[in-house]
């Protein structure tokens, strides 16, 4: 069973209405809590419900305390990654995102030496944060969106009176591939903020989606209009169909293993779904090993790249494949060593197989320095305590 999102973004998109549409989804406010709370105790967030024309909505309040309520440059920006190296997916996503969001600023000035400006607030890192751990919280790996409105009012921004899709906006758009389409809705303030739009970089821009809607989730825009609801939509669309992706292989005779690893992890970090290694004989009895990844479509180039440049292969083999992924979902478990997340198998939402989190366990053995064992038994007795 596929789980995947799709984001209904006919009033623009921002940073607070993806992540309010997520939480009105059922992302879990507290475990996002404690994930800020890693950059600053002070820092929080809550919610409050709010009506955007027949909408009922969640409205996000970010609480930032007043030594973070100032302007950062981006290496500023970046260096709060810093304090979630325990968080991959999110940890990862906010340094790609406030790269992507500077390489685009620059390309806009024409130049490598650009000031974030409106951008340098903090709310700009904790949209980044809240975005991806909503997702991690809602285990999505698929999401896709519908096009972007293309508005035409105007704005005052750092440099004098622009269009509300600000030219910074503009270049994201270009260098991500996002369909959009004109609007009769064109007040004078920004409908896509570059953040908001920044945020759909692993989205699926252009694949179509089926299924059935299994809940739905709407975010608010902080104004309210009359003539239309200032919201998102994000609906849970569960699909029993399979997945078509792709596999790609390379047999490998005259490279050290000891450079395994490393393509594996340069691999896995493009978002590829699995990539793994098998020893085989080759013709004239060489002994080699093949490298097999597991991937969608829209990552076979890059992935085709890092074997290139990264492994002495001459040539890839590319497969099609269907897989059917089983239902799953991630809980937050508090142990006395440390939070571990769980991965959960489900059977029409009965719990079949409980697998703590490998890399969490991981990391707690290394710093309490006791048994790996210790710390996966830990969290299977306190899931295997709490009620249901």
């Amino acid at each position: 069973m596929n789980n995947s999102l799709y984001f209904n973004l006919n009033s623009g998109v921002s940073g607070d209405m993806l992540i309010g549409s997520l939480i009105d989804l059922g992302a879990d406010i507290e475990i996002l809590k404690k994930t800020l709370n890693k950059i600053d105790k002070g820092l929080s967030i809550k919610t409050k419900n709010v009506l955007r024309g027949l909408n009922r909505c969640k409205l996000v309040e970010p609480i930032i305390p007043k030594k973070l309520n100032k302007s950062f440059n981006w290496e500023e920006l970046i260096k709060f990654a810093e304090d979630l190296k325990d968080e991959v997916l999110v940890y990862e996503n906010l340094i790609q995102t406030i790269n992507l969001i500077k390489k685009c600023e620059s390309d806009v000035h024409s130049s490598d030496e650009t000031k974030p400006h409106e951008l340098g607030n903090f709310d700009t890192v904790f949209d980044i944060v809240c975005f991806y751990k909503c997702i991690e919280i809602l285990n999505i790996k698929k999401l896709y969106h519908s096009g972007v409105p293309f508005s035409q009012g105007m704005i005052k921004i750092s440099h004098g009176i622009v269009s509300s899709l600000a030219p910074v906006s503009l270049s994201i758009i270009k260098n991500l591939g996002i369909p959009i389409y004109t609007t009769m809705k064109n007040p004078n303030f920004e409908m896509c903020t570059p953040t908001g739009l920044s945020l759909l970089k692993n989205f699926n821009h252009n694949e179509s989606i089926s299924g059935t809607i299994k809940n739905i989730g709407y975010g608010a825009g902080n104004k309210d209009f009359d003539s239309y609801s200032n919201s998102i939509s994000v609906s849970w669309i569960i699909s029993n169909d399979v997945d078509n992706l792709k596999i790609i292989e390379t047999n490998i005779d005259d490279m050290s293993a000891e450079y395994v690893p490393y393509v594996f992890e340069k691999i896995l970090d493009s978002g590829a779904n699995d990539v793994w290694s098998q020893n085989i004989l080759m013709k004239k009895g060489r002994p080699a090993f093949k490298i097999s990844i597991l991937c969608y479509e829209n990552l076979v180039g890059d992935i085709i790249n890092i074997l290139k440049k990264e492994t002495s292969t001459f040539g890839v083999r590319i497969f099609d494949t269907d897989r059917q992924a089983f239902e799953r979902k991630i809980e937050s478990i508090s142990t006395k060593y440390g939070d571990i997340n769980v991965k959960l198998k489900l059977d029409s939402n009965e719990i079949i197989g409980v697998f703590p989190e490998y890399e969490d366990c991981k990391n707690l053995a290394k710093v309490h320095n006791i048994p790996l064992k210790v710390i996966f038994d830990e969290a299977l007795k306190q899931f295997n305590n709490l009620p249901r």
